[in-house]
């Protein structure tokens, strides 16, 4: 009897201890990645100053017109000819667009091209209208 005794108390603490184990390893594995997350969002927040790109979390673009000292920021969301200001907390910015890559064969999050800028109509049709008089000329 006393045998069985003392094999199922070094049974019970061997699953109490592995138990624990697991228990801290999926704490770790769910706090390193959520760390390294809150370390580049506040690099992101410290990259930001006036003529900066951002998207908010709401999925507004617009680009950083003023800091101010409140933690708010001026954003202008208008199209080049009209300007909208319009003024966010800081932590309501979602992504720094001028600090984004685009990733060769990336899939997933939103990625920005720095190279390209906002396209305007009347761009569009000077474009069109070109490639058009050059369908002409090829034809003749």
């Amino acid at each position: 009897m006393i045998p069985m005794i003392c094999a199922m108390e070094g049974s019970s603490i061997l699953m109490i201890v592995i138990l624990l184990v697991l228990f801290v390893g999926m704490m770790a594995i769910s706090i390193i990645p959520q760390k390294k997350k809150q370390k580049e969002y506040a690099a992101m927040q410290e990259a930001i100053k006036v003529g900066t790109r951002i998207m908010t979390i709401g999925r507004l673009v617009g680009t950083v017109v003023a800091i101010n000292t409140d933690n708010t920021l001026e954003v202008d969301i208008g199209a080049k000819g009209t300007p909208v200001i319009i003024v966010i907390n800081r932590e309501g910015i979602g992504l720094n667009l001028d600090a984004q890559q685009v990733a060769p064969g990336s899939k997933g999050d939103i990625k920005a091209d720095t190279q390209e800028g906002d396209v305007d109509a009347e761009d569009v049709s000077e474009n069109t209208s070109s490639d058009a008089d050059k369908k002409d000329d090829d034809s003749i």
